[in-house]
C-alpha cells in the first residue's frame, strides 16, 4: 500500500508539491483529489487513491502541482 495523505482542496497553498488524481466520469463530470507524498510511482499511488476513494473510477490521470517561488 502506498504512503500518501489526502489534502484539503483549500490547505493545498502551504504544501510546496503536491498532485491530483482528476478522475473523469461516464457522465463527462470530473472530481479531484488532492494529496501528498514522498513516493516515487505516483501511478501506483494515484491508482491506491482511485481505488480506496473513488470506486467505480476507470479513467484517471495524475497532475504534479508545484508551488511557485
Amino acid at each position: 500500500m502506498s504512503q500518501y495523505k489526502l489534502v484539503d482542496k483549500h490547505a493545498i497553498e502551504h504544501h510546496n508539491e503536491y498532485y491530483e488524481v482528476r478522475a473523469t466520469h461516464n457522465d463527462d463530470q470530473t472530481q479531484s483529489l488532492f494529496f501528498t507524498t514522498n513516493e516515487e510511482n505516483l501511478e501506483d499511488v494515484a491508482a491506491d487513491i482511485a481505488a480506496e476513494h473513488l470506486p467505480g473510477v476507470k479513467n484517471w490521470t495524475v497532475i504534479p502541482h508545484r508551488k511557485d517561488s
